[in-house]
């Protein structure tokens, strides 16, 4: 299939979907975590948004904080907004790094971690308050076009 047999142009390389809006909550809620761990360079909060990270990017389960965003989100009402997961999981998984770069420097670095920490909240604002994903415009960018170059790129 190429991108002129699709409606809008771009097709989506997954077939799995995920709800726009939650992931949308998801970020302010790591915004929320991020801000705990600046305000108390506390080792625990970087460990432990690691590994919300982990699950986002590396497996099929959702991830606390995404649970608590779904949950939220049915509870205000807001209807579900599908959208392709891959470019998401591409996200999640740059945002992995940089948790995990985070979550190793607390131990040697804090004020590095903070600074790393906050880097990452900064792309959280730009995806849950202004809805643009600083990682799902670089697959785009990077993933998206080569995809049929080279398959191995559609599972990233």
């Amino acid at each position: 299939m190429t991108t002129a047999d699709c409606p809008n142009g771009l097709c989506p390389i997954s077939n799995e979907t995920t709800d726009h809006n939650a992931n949308r909550v998801t970020c302010l809620l790591t915004i929320a975590g991020i801000g705990a761990f600046a305000a108390t360079s506390a080792p625990a909060l970087a460990v432990g948004l690691a590994a919300d990270y982990t699950l986002r990017a590396w497996t099929g389960h959702k991830s606390p904080m995404q649970r608590a965003a779904a949950a939220l989100t049915r509870a205000a009402g807001v209807p579900a907004k599908l959208s392709d997961k891959a470019p998401k999981r591409f996200a999640s998984r740059i945002g992995f790094l940089f948790a995990l770069v985070a979550a190793v420097l607390c131990f040697v670095a804090p004020p590095a971690a903070v600074g790393v920490a906050l880097t990452l909240a900064f792309f959280n604002v730009l995806d849950g308050v202004f809805d643009f994903c600083v990682g799902c415009w670089m697959y785009g960018l990077l993933i998206a076009p080569n995809v049929h170059r080279l398959p191995v790129l559609a599972k990233l």
